[in-house]
């Protein structure tokens, strides 16, 4: 199920996987559509560029 799909039962989470930019995008897209942030999850593919003293690994 995505963004736009079916309506999503109350309080489901959302599980998300991928690089960053494409994560940032996704999370945007559930939040305008009205998904809680406390209830999305990630997992990240790539480098953690997300953690704070990364940026440059």
């Amino acid at each position: 199920m995505g963004v736009g799909g079916p309506a999503q039962p109350a309080h489901a989470q959302v599980h998300q996987c991928g690089p960053v930019p494409f994560m940032c995008a996704v999370r945007a897209r559930f939040r305008q559509a009205g998904v809680p942030g406390d209830l999305i999850r990630h997992e990240v593919f790539g480098p953690d560029l997300w953690l704070p003293g990364t940026a440059d690994a």
